[in-house]
């Protein structure tokens, strides 16, 4: 089923969403590199951000940073990419020595509001910009692979990191494949087509194995505590009391930081294979985050969550029960792969068992659990 077989109303979906029937949640065409020269201060403040991030040097060339016209940025591209800058600069200044600051300067926060608010996205480092927003290809002609990508922004420059966010990118451009066939299960759902809906999920169960695949790879280049000690602490967010935005506004903010719960794929494949997380300790956690994620995105999701349910209509023939039965597999083992590694990456390395919390500020261990169980829990022969 290649992308030819995509009709004209799934296609129409899936433009009107900003989702790339090959890339997904990907942008289709590459990130930008570089803003225009006008921003010359942010793109040389970007590529000194490691060095200054190892000497604790990051609020002194914060705070020297001219205020530049973000009205200058006219492009939906130009906006991700200075998006992605300035949420790195933020996160940096927050925490790039022993006492986070609680607050962020002006000349930093007023063309960050600016953009924040035109892509309709809170001013934190989030999911959107440190990883679909963060990359280029090494050689055009090689593709949306991990071996093939760099990450355009870090905090510590090391290998690890980048190492961490493009495994992530090449999560998103493998799970791509499953959003127009999540689409093609709705409709043929909507139609009792039993054939149609059994191809479907056969390819998209495939392809979320594929996309588990990729998670193993990360611990391939990324070393547990290079992870915990050197790029988790910059993805954390804002938790209480919060960081000022001065010239923005008086009172301290409160957000969540970069979490694989902000993850449009993900989210997709729960909405369209009817997995509801509806326990308190998930359904809060995943409704705060889809704020973090583009807003086409999210409606996307909310698309997906409404109309016949591929699982109500996969429980009316055995072939389609089987194909749905193998995606909830497939994403429980996904889950239990995600599980066990961030207990690598976070349980052992922390210190003690309360400073074991994801970068979003969860308890990610019972987080973790719980979807999985409300997934297994969606499988139709039951065993």
């Amino acid at each position: 089923m290649g992308m030819h077989d995509i009709d004209d109303t799934i296609r129409s979906i899936l433009i009107e969403h900003d989702v790339d029937p090959v890339r997904g949640f990907l942008p289709a065409n590459d990130p930008v590199q570089r803003l225009a020269d006008a921003f010359e201060p942010w793109e040389r403040l970007i590529i000194q951000i490691p060095e200054l991030v190892s000497t604790r040097q990051v609020r002194h060339a914060v705070d020297a940073l001219p205020e530049l016209d973000a009205r200058r940025l006219t492009e939906e591209p130009e906006l991700r990419r200075a998006m992605l800058l300035l949420s790195v600069f933020g996160s940096a200044y927050v925490w790039n020595q022993s006492e986070p600051s609680r607050s962020l300067p002006a000349t930093l926060c007023r063309p960050w509001s600016e953009i924040a608010a035109r892509l309709h996205r809170p001013m934190i480092v989030a999911h959107a910009s440190i990883v679909l927003h963060n990359w280029r290809l090494i050689d055009p002609d090689l593709g949306l692979q991990t071996d093939n990508l760099e990450a355009l922004a870090s905090f510590g420059g090391s290998p690890d990191e980048h190492w961490f966010y493009m495994v992530t990118v090449a999560i998103e451009a493998c799970g791509a494949r499953s959003l127009p066939l999540l689409l093609m299960g709705k409709k043929a759902a909507a139609a009792d087509a039993a054939n149609e809906l059994t191809d479907a999920l056969q390819i998209v169960g495939g392809t979320i194995q594929a996309m588990t695949t990729e998670l193993e790879r990360m611990e391939e280049q990324c070393r547990h505590d290079v992870f915990y000690r050197d790029i988790r602490p910059y993805l954390t967010g804002w938790p209480e009391p919060g960081v000022v935005y001065e010239g923005v506004g008086e009172h301290p903010q409160i957000f969540h930081g970069g979490s694989a719960a902000q993850s449009s794929l993900l989210n997709a494949l729960d909405a369209a294979l009817d997995i509801p997380h509806e326990h308190p300790g998930t359904s809060t956690f995943l409704q705060a985050m889809r704020r973090y994620m583009p807003p086409r995105h999210r409606r996307f999701i909310e698309h997906l969550e409404s109309g016949a349910s591929i699982r109500d209509a996969a429980a009316r023939h055995a072939s389609s029960s089987a194909a749905f039965d193998r995606c909830i597999d497939a994403m429980v083992h996904f889950r239990k792969t995600h599980q066990a590694i961030t207990m690598r990456y976070i349980t052992q390395q922390a210190p003690t068992s309360d400073e074991a919390v994801g970068t979003g500020g969860t308890d990610y261990a019972d987080f973790l659990r719980r979807t999985r169980l409300e997934t297994s829990d969606r499988r139709l022969d039951t065993p």
